[in-house]
């Protein structure tokens, strides 16, 4: 499979993304939980603490081929791996206000001439039906978020995919701050919106991780079966997923 099915949506929000590429992937800065950081292309892991351990993403036969430890691969999560497009010279927006541009249903104000940082409009959030009209008031929330992609074996996923994945507008949605608080790294069997919600929820987590071919935990994927059966989806529209041997987040 090619990486280009991951990068189309990306282009046509971000078409200025991969030109600030360069200063993505280098030295990372902080470190993560393990103490240390993945560097050349994500294709080796260098330790800086003396507590850090290694991973074992890159051997494909060991202990979690077939026992996959969760709990042990969150500690090697690091922001920095899964960047989220924030501006450069030639798109000053970034993908939070390149977002919060087109999805206004009105026109939008700017905090300075050069229409970097969007200041008023009007945005629905879908997970709590409330309208906001001050930009700051909302954040930008990843459906399946960052952290629960890379428990759920997007470790093992390259650079270019993580970046791809970070930067999806079929990922991304407004939601308010708070909100956020609320669901923070939780799938599905933790975290809902409000119930005229679910449908259309379930079915984006469905088909994103569906896209990017990612884990579940088995009882997300068994609540998003039930809420589709719910709302009246036909079988054959909720495909198998690779089952994950760890449910816990």
């Amino acid at each position: 499979m090619t990486l280009s099915r991951y990068f189309l949506p990306t282009l046509l929000l971000l078409p200025m993304l991969m030109s600030s590429s360069g200063g993505l992937h280098a030295h990372p800065e902080p470190l993560d939980e393990n103490g240390g950081h993945y560097s050349n292309g994500g294709t080796s892991y260098h330790c800086h603490e003396r507590f850090c351990q290694l991973p074992d993403t890159f051997d494909r036969s060991g202990r979690d081929s077939f026992f996959y430890d969760q709990s042990n691969r969150e500690r090697f999560f690091n922001e920095i791996d899964w960047p989220v497009f924030e501006g450069d010279e030639n798109n000053c927006r970034g993908t939070r206000h390149t977002l919060l541009t087109i999805t206004s249903q009105v026109t939008v104000s700017f905090t300075n001439p050069r229409e970097c940082e969007v200041r008023t409009g009007r945005w629905l959030d879908e997970y709590t039906g409330r309208v906001f009209e001050v930009a700051t008031q909302l954040a930008l929330d990843h459906i399946i978020p960052l952290r629960y992609a890379h428990n759920h074996r997007g470790d093992r996923w390259p650079p270019q995919k993580k970046v791809a994945f970070a930067n999806d507008p079929m990922n991304l949605v407004l939601i308010e701050r708070r909100e956020q608080g609320r669901k923070r790294d939780r799938g599905p069997s933790q975290y809902l919106p409000r119930a005229e919600y679910h449908c259309s929820y379930a079915r984006q987590w469905q088909a994103i991780a569906e896209k990017y071919e990612l884990d579940m935990a088995n009882r997300d994927r068994n609540r998003i079966n039930a809420i589709l059966e719910e709302c009246g989806e036909p079988d054959n529209t909720r495909r198998n997923q690779p089952e994950t041997s760890a449910d816990s987040e």
